[in-house]
């Protein structure tokens, strides 16, 4: 085996090209590759991720439809309960309602004021003041006929003082208003 003397001029600019070969390999792969190689490594991060997060997905889709039919049927639920519970306050309507029942019942109504609403944790109630007159068998129809009306009505503190004027033994005369919620 024949030594290679690296004094000797013949191979020294085999040596030198073998150096530079190196450095620039040295090079590239501090500078190309290994910022490739990093960001390989987080793209696979990312991957392993997504990948959790599909199986994840993937898990929990078979309770969509469930999801949806529960969804439909409480806004069905909501909507029933917003007719019955209104938004806002309808008094044009409500009026127009309890003249209808008042009338079907043979009731006057003598006064009508909205009072200030009371917010509770899922509704509003809306407070009014009424009086009205009528004989007490139509009194008793007219609070059967607020029963049923589409709202939740609540009656309270109701006076029914007899009506000393009319001879009528069975007739009644609400004089104050009584407070009704809706």
């Amino acid at each position: 085996m024949k030594k290679i003397n690296l004094k000797d001029p013949k191979y020294r600019p085999g040596i030198l090209l073998v150096l530079i070969g190196i450095g620039i390999i040295a090079l590239w792969y501090y500078y190309s590759y290994m910022p490739i190689n990093v960001k390989l490594s987080e793209l696979e991060q990312q991957f392993e991720a997504k990948q959790d997060t599909l199986r994840t997905i993937q898990a929990l889709k078979p309770q969509l439809n469930l999801l949806r039919e529960e969804l439909q049927a409480a806004s069905n639920k909501l909507d029933s309960l917003k007719s019955i519970f209104p938004d806002q306050k309808e008094i044009p309507k409500l009026l127009r309602e309890i003249t209808n029942v008042a009338r079907a019942s043979g009731i006057g109504t003598t006064k009508f004021n909205p009072m200030p609403d009371i917010e509770k944790e899922y509704y509003v109630e809306n407070h009014y003041n009424m009086a009205v007159s009528g004989g007490y068998h139509q009194l008793a129809e007219f609070f059967a006929f607020l029963a049923n009306l589409s709202r939740v009505v609540g009656l309270t503190g109701v006076p029914i003082p007899a009506n000393l004027s009319i001879s009528s033994a069975n007739s009644l005369r609400v004089h104050e208003p009584c407070p009704v919620t809706w």
